[in-house]
């Protein structure tokens, strides 16, 4: 493995740089770094779903409210309150906000994910293809409007037979004797707010195989939409086919150029990603928050359900995942807004290569904060019993909610398979250098040399989580040695890898935020998020031994598994410590709030 670090004087560390960085070595951003402006957008944004959506949720998603668009009302609503506006640039009539405002929005918003899923393929990515590849002409006509909401968008990528595998798309564009416009035919599967749609961005291929993005308006000849989808959750969202039947799109209507439609669509997604995770720990936090004022009224054997051992672990757990949620998301918007900064603002190309430098923390992003809502709205829907299997309570609607999202934005495995597999093109690039840090981990081992335990505190959370990322750097090694280019197609051993390097990140931006929340509080007032901390590499380092070693007995055997196994065994350990009383001091703290009380905006 080689490359040398291309990261420049005065931008964030490059994608990936936490595997090989020690956690704290750069300031990251992190949710206690709210100025009182993006604050105020936090409380607007709060009243907003209090008022006009939580209320009327039920509503929303019922077929009568469904048949006469009142989550459009909603929307405009939105879109008065310049929520749609907050990335669109002032000189197309927008707030010009950064990646921090608008990843802000999303979480506020997420409380909900009928209005969450709407108002993301809206003005999220329904409206990010236009901003980063749109001509001028074509950002003054359509920009404004949808950030408005006078016009609804819509993002149409996935096909019937092509979800994740989307340049498998079969919908085709041909150009027409005049010349003028492109002739359009195939369907569209799955397309959020298909039956509202004003404005959409297509994507089919010129010519039989050059994948393009157009901008296809409601009215064009040829274009409609089929029946809304019965779906499990989410059923305040429209989701419907669009069905293309030779409609006619004008040529300048063609989005980028034509050809290039995968640079809009994998940019699109990579914004899309860590947006909805922001979302989704904004839907955790709500029904964490919901489920915790039933727990603390409901009885059972005369004490609160809250009360019990049993509950309070399941407490510390989602507040463990939330915090750690947090820590990651932010991060991620801190380190593109800071490399956009450093460039022209409206230079759409340092937005994409910004926004691409890290696409690895970006599908981390999806696939922990959504399994994270999956979780801890599993573990809610527990404490309400019976109860939560009626409609009496929110908890049924948002469990039915929260699944797709492991399956939309790219599948959880997808962006799983991409976090190594860009780790390895990243290196043969030379974009990232983790040849330093491998002869540093073998010079201590042969000189058994590693560091010993260090005194209780956030250090030990330190230690285990260094211990878990070279871990993961030998079982990557051990990967590329045993199958070369060939790893691409060990998806068991791509998907182990993603695991353990998703669990470096998360640990990484946990203990980072918290030494910058000691540095303002000191270590005992902060002594929560210490324990987290403590709690989450310990886990993390119990999880990455037993799959390290999982791994290494999968692609090795007798005489060329012994090297390998002597490194992990020299690498392997377990933080000692009273996890028990770390969970119940975190517990706590978040029964006595009601919710979860680590962040105040």
């Amino acid at each position: 493995m080689a490359g040398g670090s291309v990261a420049q004087a005065g931008l964030a560390a490059p994608g990936g740089a936490f595997l090989v960085e020690p956690a704290g070595l750069r300031p990251i951003f992190a949710p206690e770094d709210f100025d009182e402006e993006q604050r105020g957008v936090a409380r607007e944004a709060q009243r907003f779903m209090d008022k006009e959506v939580i209320p009327r949720e039920r509503r929303l998603e019922s077929k009568e409210g469904k048949a006469q668009k009142e989550m459009v009302a909603v929307l405009r609503k939105a879109g008065e309150l310049g929520f749609c506006l907050v990335e669109v640039p002032e000189a197309y009539g927008g707030l010009g906000s950064d990646k921090r405002t608008a990843l802000l929005l999303c979480e506020k918003l997420g409380a909900n994910g009928d209005f969450s899923v709407s108002y993301g393929a809206h003005c999220g990515i329904g409206l990010a293809p236009l901003l980063l590849f749109g001509t001028v002409e074509q950002k003054k006509r359509y920009a404004e409007k949808i950030g408005s909401a006078e016009f609804v968008s819509c993002y149409a990528l996935s096909e019937p037979g092509s979800g994740s595998d989307a340049l498998a798309a079969r919908t085709t564009a041909v150009l027409d004797e005049s010349g003028e416009y492109y002739v359009l035919n195939g369907t569209k599967q799955w397309i959020t707010n298909a039956a509202w749609m004003d404005v959409g961005i297509v994507f089919a291929k010129v010519d039989g195989d050059k994948f393009t993005a157009f901008i296809v308006e409601r009215g064009t000849a040829g274009f409609s939409h089929g029946g809304e989808e019965h779906k499990l959750g989410l059923r305040g969202s429209s989701t419907c086919q669009l069905i293309l039947d030779g409609a006619k799109v004008p040529k300048a209507n063609v989005l980028g150029e034509v050809g290039k439609g995968h640079l809009v669509a994998f940019n699109t997604l990579n914004l899309g990603r860590f947006k909805l995770g922001a979302s989704v720990i904004g839907g955790a936090k709500r029904v964490l928050a919901d489920a915790l004022g039933y727990a603390k009224d409901r009885k059972q054997f005369r004490t609160a359900v809250a009360d019990f051992g049993a509950i309070r672990e399941m407490v510390a757990d989602s507040t463990v995942q939330i915090f750690l949620g947090e820590a990651l998301n932010y991060r991620i918007a801190g380190m593109i807004d800071e490399r956009i900064a450093a460039s022209d603002p409206l230079d759409t190309r340092a937005t994409m290569a910004a926004v691409e430098e890290y696409v690895i923390e970006s599908s981390i992003s999806k696939v922990y904060s959504s399994e994270a809502l999956d979780r801890i709205t599993d573990r809610a829907f527990q404490w309400y019993g019976g109860y939560g299997f009626t409609e009496d309570y929110p908890v049924e609607k948002m469990y039915r909610d929260a699944r797709v999202n492991r399956i939309f934005e790219g599948t959880n495995e997808i962006n799983r398979l991409l976090v190594p597999g860009t780790l390895v093109k990243r290196i043969m690039q030379g974009r990232l250098s983790v040849d330093a840090a491998m002869a540093d981990l073998e010079a201590r081992s042969r000189a058994e040399d590693l560091p010993g335990l260090p005194t209780p505190g956030l250090a030990r959370a330190h230690w285990a989580l260094q211990r878990l990322k070279w871990i993961a750097l030998t079982i990557f090694q051990a990967a590329t040695d045993k199958h070369g280019v060939g790893l691409d197609k060990e998806q068991e051993a791509l998907i182990a890898l993603a695991n353990l390097i998703i669990d470096c990140y998360a640990v990484d931006s946990a203990i980072a935020r918290t030494e910058q929340r000691m540095a303002k509080h000191g270590e005992r007032a902060d002594s929560d998020a210490v324990a987290i901390c403590l709690v989450a590499s310990a886990e993390a380092l119990d999880r990455g031994v037993v799959s390290a070693w999982r791994q290494l007995e999968a692609m090795y055997e007798g005489d060329a598994l012994t090297p390998w196994a002597e490194r992990l065994n020299r690498l392997s350990a377990h933080l000692p410590g009273n996890v028990v009383a770390w969970k119940r001091q975190i517990a706590a703290t978040t029964v006595a709030a009601g919710r979860y009380a680590l962040s105040d905006y």
